[in-house]
């Protein structure tokens, strides 16, 4: 696998920085109100966000779920950043499609918790038919 061009920590600190500042800037939150959330310290963030702090996986993993994004979404976008041409190709990590979400979701079951999610799915759809349609009107008692 071809490595990105510019490869050494300073720069994969500041592409990740760089990222985690963008979108919290494109979702207007304040750099205290971010930390808060994801329970850090604003210090913290914004030394992370200048790429002079590196970030381990458990405070990635809080900020992401504070800026309501994938942490696979983070790296595709710090790889992207860094130069990564098979990243360059891809636009985010989850299709659209629902059957290849569908084919990545069950890659890794094994064959019998396959089947338990299959036999689940039937059955919420026989017992969740649609009800009946019951007339909308006015009743006159007799």
């Amino acid at each position: 696998m071809p490595y990105a061009h510019s490869e050494n920590s300073d720069s994969v600190r500041a592409a990740l920085g760089g990222v985690i500042r963008r979108h919290r800037e494109d979702a207007e939150r304040s750099l205290a109100g971010l930390a808060a959330e994801a329970d850090i310290s604003t210090a913290y963030l914004s030394e992370v966000e200048r790429g002079l702090k590196d970030i381990s996986s458990e405070k990635l993993v809080a900020i992401a779920r504070a800026l309501d994004m994938a942490v696979a979404d983070v790296y595709l976008e710090v790889a992207q950043h860094l130069g990564s041409r098979e990243a360059m190709q891809q636009s985010r990590s989850w299709p659209d499609d629902p059957r290849a979400q569908l084919k990545i979701a069950t890659a890794s079951l094994r064959p019998h918790a396959l089947r338990s999610v299959a036999d689940f799915s039937l059955y919420l759809a026989t017992t969740q038919a649609t009800p009946a349609k019951r007339r909308i009107g006015f009743t006159v008692d007799r």
